[in-house]
């Protein structure tokens, strides 16, 4: 009878110093299992987010990825559990990375009315600034560019800068006296002036079909859409 007391005795203890053998040396707290906190790895690479996790005992798990314009590519933006959570050694941490940039194309807009162009931009997610003009020969109000051009590659969202035409600039009247007609008529063409009436003076003096006189005179400020007269010397064209 003794000799079985000794013998449970001796097993009991054989037991409890394995269970003291396990603890402080494969789990060195001593707490089996054992909770701790999960650290802030938000903002860090993923693969060092990884490294760090795993020091404290947890498995890193890549989740979803989000566009973000300011977070390089892989960059953790959130976790789950989040961080100061406790959880069991071996829990699964979930990180939220970085897309990178989304670039989106800036689409063609020339042409359209402002309300218009803008409505396409917005749909593809660009921002609006505040829109400038500069003269042109478009109908006034039209776009006639963007900044960025019509096919750059921007980040989305960006801001996108619409030019809108002024209308055509006033222009200073050439001094057109003495050329030949069909000169002065392409000169006026090509200052945008579509407007012009021709006068032949038979008793003018001068050669025949050259310019002796002009409205308005030579310096004068030349508004979009006016009206220029030449006189010219000569019978005409039959």
């Amino acid at each position: 009878m003794r000799t079985s007391l000794l013998y449970l005795v001796a097993t009991a203890a054989g037991f409890a110093l394995a269970y003291l053998l396990v603890a402080f040396v494969v789990f060195p707290a001593g707490v089996i299992p054992r909770d701790v906190k999960v650290p802030n790895v938000t903002g860090l690479m993923f693969g060092e987010a990884e490294q760090r996790l795993a020091q404290a005992g947890f498995r890193a798990e890549q989740g979803e990825q989000r566009y973000n314009n300011s977070a390089p590519k892989l960059t953790v933006l959130e976790q789950s559990p989040p961080p100061g959570a406790r959880e069991g050694v071996g829990g699964v941490i979930t990180l939220v990375v970085s897309g990178g940039q989304r670039l989106g194309t800036v689409p063609t807009v020339t042409g359209m009315a402002r309300a218009e162009a803008q409505a396409l931009l917005e749909k593809e997610g660009f921002d609006l600034g505040d829109p400038v003009e500069q003269a042109s020969n478009a109908p006034r109000g039209s776009v006639i560019a963007t900044r960025p051009a019509a096919g750059s590659q921007a980040s989305v969202p960006s801001t996108v800068i619409l030019v809108l035409s002024a209308g055509a600039a006033a222009i200073q009247m050439p001094d057109l006296t003495g050329r030949q007609v069909d000169a002065a008529r392409q000169t006026l063409v090509q200052l945008g002036v579509r407007d012009m009436q021709v006068t032949y003076d038979p008793m003018a003096v001068g050669a025949t079909n050259t310019v002796i006189g002009q409205g308005p005179v030579a310096g004068a400020t030349l508004m979009p859409g006016a009206s220029v007269q030449l006189r010219v010397a000569g019978e005409g064209r039959p």
